[in-house]
């Protein structure tokens, strides 16, 4: 009989040995955290060396856009690789990769802001497929259970999902900025400080003519409104509230950045950085002034490009910035996942950006999407205001399903501030029309349901 039990032990092995060779893979979600705001970027008002070590040790991508620029849409885009409008109300239905992962051969863990569409981590436990979870909005418990979990002894390599809140906390920043009762969740900021000490105002502060009505019903309420007044309490600030939210929240940004600091040092002091691909993004950006917009739900610049960066000591090339490269974090991260960690990711319409990081090979696409449901704040019959988006290489073009101004094309090469809509301008007929043809080739390839007359080209 110990005769067998050896044999036995020795046939299993090789498997121990094949999983043992798989690389750990780190996913860090910050919430709210703009890509335009990052030293990576040329921002100049933060200091964050957490992210910069990471960067320092592999490939950012500049060009990263969100599926859909709110949290609860965007995380389940990211959990499953499937794009909202399908994964947010039927978001079970998708292998989440979590339990993708564990089915490989992965020990998982998800500590931190969870908020995955209407899912609860406690009762979708066999769907997400995270052995180990703690759904927190407080940053410091967050990581303190990532660190326990980096220092533990593992026996397979594992797949942990740190999701910070910040620097989402500069919500109520705002909040405080107005007089609005609010607390924060991780340590307070201090927002009342000199002008001298806060970032001027951006060069793209002034809101662009014929703006988006789908923007629009969510612009600037005031206080009599208190339910749309707290999302965005912004209707009676001057140059010197803007600047000071534009303070509070650079210094939210590091406050995160001291949590990714530690974490990466802590892998690195168990020795298993090297062995750790890690990957950094957030579920959507912030207004951070830009058009005189706080917060998210835009298709500017700040609300929809996000961070993205990949990064493995040693292993792939370090301290590039690409700039060329379209990402979709919705849909990339899944697909990419999977790829570095030698699993199908079946179906999935993101591509693969490994193949970037390993041998600078273009990815195969022209644009990205993202998507947007607007909700009728003041529109009379309160109907929702309905959106996409396309990016490519040097334009933006987005539309709604309604409203006088519904279609706005820009040339971010050009125009990177977003103020000029040249959608009516007979200059950019031909850049019009090709995005519109982007667009439905999308609808056609992607099985999207969103259904719009688009003008006869």
């Amino acid at each position: 009989m110990k005769k067998l039990i050896i044999q036995f032990i020795v046939l299993l092995l090789p498997f121990f040995s094949v999983a043992q060779d798989k690389p750990n893979i780190l996913v860090i979600i910050t919430d709210q955290h703009s890509g335009k705001f990052m030293t990576q970027t040329g921002y100049p008002y933060l200091n964050t060396p957490g992210i910069d070590k990471l960067a320092d040790h592999g490939v950012t991508f500049t060009r990263g856009y969100c599926a859909y620029p709110v949290c609860m849409a965007s995380r389940a885009a990211m959990i499953t690789g499937v794009m909202p409008s399908k994964s947010s109300e039927m978001t079970t239905s998708y292998e989440s990769i979590g339990h993708k992962m564990k089915n490989n051969g992965y020990e998982t863990a998800f500590f931190g802001k969870w908020h995955v569409a209407s899912t609860k981590m406690k009762s979708t436990e066999e769907w997400h497929g995270f052995d180990t979870y703690k759904d927190s909005r407080r940053d410091k418990e967050t990581q303190n259970l990532s660190v326990n979990f980096v220092k533990k002894k593992h026996n397979k390599p594992f797949f942990m999902v740190t999701s910070y809140l910040n620097p989402h906390d500069c919500c109520g920043l705002a909040r405080k900025i107005s007089n609005l009762k609010d607390k924060y969740h991780d340590e307070p900021v201090n927002h009342n400080v000199p002008l001298d000490q806060c970032p001027p105002l951006p060069d793209n502060f002034e809101i662009p003519k014929d703006e988006a009505e789908g923007f629009y019903v969510r612009r600037s309420p005031d206080s009599t409104d208190m339910k749309m007044y707290r999302k965005h309490p912004v209707a009676y600030w001057k140059e010197k509230e803007w600047r000071q939210y534009m303070y509070g929240y650079d210094r939210l940004v590091e406050m995160v950045d001291r949590h990714v600091y530690n974490l990466v040092n802590t892998l690195e002091k168990e020795g298993k950085l090297d062995n750790t691909i890690i990957f950094y993004t957030a579920d959507h950006g912030d207004g951070h002034a830009a058009h005189q917009w706080n917060q998210k739900m835009t298709f500017y610049e700040e609300s929809i490009n996000v961070p993205f960066i990949i990064s493995w000591k040693g292993k792939i090339k370090k301290g590039i910035i690409d700039k060329k490269t379209l990402v979709n974090s919705g849909l990339d991260l899944y697909t990419t996942i999977c790829s570095l960690a030698e699993i199908d990711a079946e179906d999935r319409l993101g591509k693969d950006l490994s193949k970037v990081i390993d041998t600078n090979e273009m990815i195969n696409r022209d644009y990205v999407i993202s998507e947007m449901i607007q909700p009728g704040f003041t529109n009379e019959d309160k109907t929702p205001y309905i959106g996409r988006m396309v990016v490519s290489e040097d334009y933006k073009y987005f539309i709604f399903d309604k409203g006088e101004n519904r279609e706005q094309l820009f040339d971010i090469k050009n125009d990177p501030g977003e103020l000029k809509n040249l959608s009516k301008d007979a200059n950019y007929t031909k850049q019009l029309n090709r995005h519109r043809a982007y667009l439905r080739e999308w609808i056609e390839s992607s099985d999207d349901n969103f259904y719009l007359k688009l003008p006869v080209e």
